[in-house]
């Protein structure tokens, strides 16, 4: 993004503030940083706190050091975010000029052996009259709720540092409201403070505050290192003719091997664009959500693009999460794959894989596309906890309080439970009833990083089989969506929201899951290869024992024919049924992908008129 570096920048988005930066001295709440859970948080809070009227005029400060929102991987989201920024105010047709439209999740899964052994499970997302689900620009989306935060009250503040270890002297003293030390960039080497009644830690995996209380701890066993890259798709060749059934770009696709799994996300990338006119043209189109406007009276995402002078291009972001004892060559051997360590190990394992291989021959990486030395990204050693996320009057939100993998995209849409149940409690923590308040916030977190980790490595060692890693999903979904409080999500409104983002967690809370996951961990527990043919039969035996007990119960139902490829209402794998509910189709002029809503006829992204807007159900 332009001015990216540039104090400039921090001014300007500073200047968006109703409150000057000089002024504060004091605010109820101080969150440090400034990115997704953040400003979730503090978006929530205001309005909870608006609601029930227990402040007059709450304050709510983010201090964020950069200087604008930049670059951060993450870019697939799933209901629950749709949910949340539907329930608090922003419509699908502003999301949908701004991000790639998604249709759910698909699945493949590789036999390094035999390249025509293929196992496949696609499922839909949410309808387009509901929520939308995502491919999001990071950077983007916190501009977008950045300024959303202002425009409500909450004061976000670029290019302002915390002194952690000079703020942490009044943290931990239940007698005192907490001191923050802040330098800024008008004031390099001064520092000011800030006086708050909680603090917040919202800086991601660094844990600037929570690493006060305790280091973050590691699972036994395997974790899981990332790299990855952009890329442009070879747009002479049809999609439909990759070596994967049934690929389509608007899911967020999943190539799974026994080492790990690759994700391939289509996304359009505004980098490069200055930010006063990323900012006049996201104003612009909250203000046309403020009127609630027609989505068809939205201009489309290139004349957004022409009109306010930006650059607007599709990418493909690529890249694998694999195993940490995945064993590669000898570095000398390796260096024929690249450059340097993330291409290498990327090249290496996709020339294991012909249907990798085939699909990476239609792409060409972009070089530096997020500035200089940023084709290539690595981050290692990915699952971690943090065992103390709460204080009496400070909290750890978001992946401060704990991640584990980014399959099934849990660092958003799973944590943002614990932003959401933190600004829930934010009235009662303002109202003298700290303790009590943080010893429920740790209570919830409690556990739910284990949940999504035993998810995770339940999903991994399914890999180890094309036969065995569609079960995973298929748990996932049952499990997952299949519950009461997935079912009736449709009508929440803001007052419900809250109890329906904290109860959910893939499924993995669900004692049926449990079960089932730690019986098949049991079984397929070993190296990052091949599963035997007599283990994976015994877990496809077990899970069809314990599907069956699990629908049984009546817990979980849904129109599973509508929702999933290849699988009938009553959940029973038959391969000649590749239909499901069509909820997205190809623009008919530039043949992007559209989410089908009965009364949007506009693509979002050229702005042609279709004649197909209607939702197909499966029968």
């Amino acid at each position: 993004m332009a001015l990216s570096s540039s104090p400039a920048s921090s001014e300007f988005l500073n200047a968006q503030n109703k409150k000057a930066d000089k002024d504060i001295v004091q605010s109820d709440i101080v969150v440090v940083g400034g990115g997704i859970h953040s400003l979730i948080y503090s978006i929530h809070a205001l309005k909870r706190l608006n609601l029930n009227s227990c402040l007059q005029s709450p304050s709510i400060t983010v201090l964020e050091k950069s200087h604008s929102p930049g670059y951060k991987i993450g870019e697939s989201t799933l209901t629950t975010f749709g949910l949340w920024l539907k329930t608090v105010g922003i419509g699908s047709a502003l999301l949908w000029r701004l991000f790639g439209p998604k249709d759910g999740l698909a699945f493949y899964y590789l036999n390094p052996e035999d390249p025509d052994d293929i196992g496949t499970f696609s499922a839909n997302g949410p309808s387009g009259d509901f929520v939308p689900t995502l491919q999001i620009e990071r950077s983007v989306s916190e501009l977008l709720l950045t300024l959303y935060a202002q425009r409500l009250g909450v004061t976000v503040l670029h290019g302002h540092s915390v002194d952690i270890d000079a703020t942490a002297a009044s943290l931990f003293d239940p007698s005192k409201t907490v001191d923050v030390k802040v330098t800024t960039e008008k004031q390099r080497g001064i520092s000011t403070s800030i006086e708050a009644k909680l603090l917040v830690d919202a800086t991601g995996r660094f844990r600037r505050l929570a690493s006060k209380t305790s280091p973050r701890t590691r699972f036994p066993g395997f974790n899981t290192d990332s790299f990855w890259a952009y890329f442009e798709f070879d747009s002479s060749f049809d999609e439909r003719n990759l070596p994967f059934p049934c690929y389509e770009s608007c899911n967020t696709n999943h190539i799974c091997l026994p080492e790990g799994w690759a994700w391939i996300i289509r996304l359009p990338s505004w980098e490069g664009s200055p930010l006063p006119n990323l900012v006049k043209m996201i104003n612009f189109l909250l203000d046309l959500n403020a009127k609630n406007a027609h989505p068809d009276d939205y201009p489309p995402a290139t004349e957004l693009a022409r009109r306010f002078d930006l650059k607007f291009r599709w990418v493909v972001s690529i890249g694998y999460a694999l195993r940490s004892d995945v064993i590669y060559p000898p570095d000398a051997d390796l260096q024929k794959y690249g450059t340097c360590e993330a291409e290498r190990k990327f090249n290496w394992i996709t020339s294991r894989y012909e249907r990798m291989t085939a699909l990476m021959s239609r792409h060409k990486l972009i070089h530096d596309l997020y500035g200089p030395k940023t084709t290539w990204f690595t981050r290692k050693t990915l699952t971690y906890d943090s065992p103390v996320v709460a204080g009496h009057n400070w909290a750890a939100i978001g992946d401060a309080a704990g991640f584990t993998n980014p399959l099934y995209s849990p660092g958003i849409n799973c944590n943002m439970a614990t932003s959401v149940y933190l600004a829930e409690l934010t009235p009662r923590c303002l109202a003298g009833q700290g303790k009590g308040a943080m010893d429920e916030y740790a209570t919830f977190c409690k556990g739910r990083v284990e949940n999504l980790h035993r998810m995770n490595v339940f999903n991994y060692l399914l890999m180890r089989s094309p036969r065995t890693g569609p079960l995973g999903p298929l748990w996932q979904y049952l499990c997952g969506t299949g519950n009461r409080t997935w079912q009736t999500m449709r009508h929440c409104t803001f007052e419900e929201v809250a109890r329906t983002i904290m109860a959910w967690e893939w499924g993995s809370d669900r004692e049926e899951y449990i079960a089932f996951a730690k019986e098949a961990i049991k079984l397929l527990e070993g190296p990052a290869c091949l599963a035997p043919d007599e283990v994976v039969e015994k877990v496809v035996q077990l899970s069809e024992i314990r599907l069956r007990q699990a629908v049984e119960t009546g817990k979980y139902k849904s129109r599973w024919a509508g929702l999933l490829r290849w699988y009938d209402d009553e959940l029973v794998r038959r391969e000649e049924k590749p239909g499901r509910d069509v909820l997205a189709r190809r623009c008919e002029t530039c043949g992007n992908w559209r989410i089908l809503r009965d009364d949007v006829r506009r693509c979002a992204t050229c702005g042609a008129v279709n004649e197909q807007t209607a939702i197909v159900r499966y029968n």
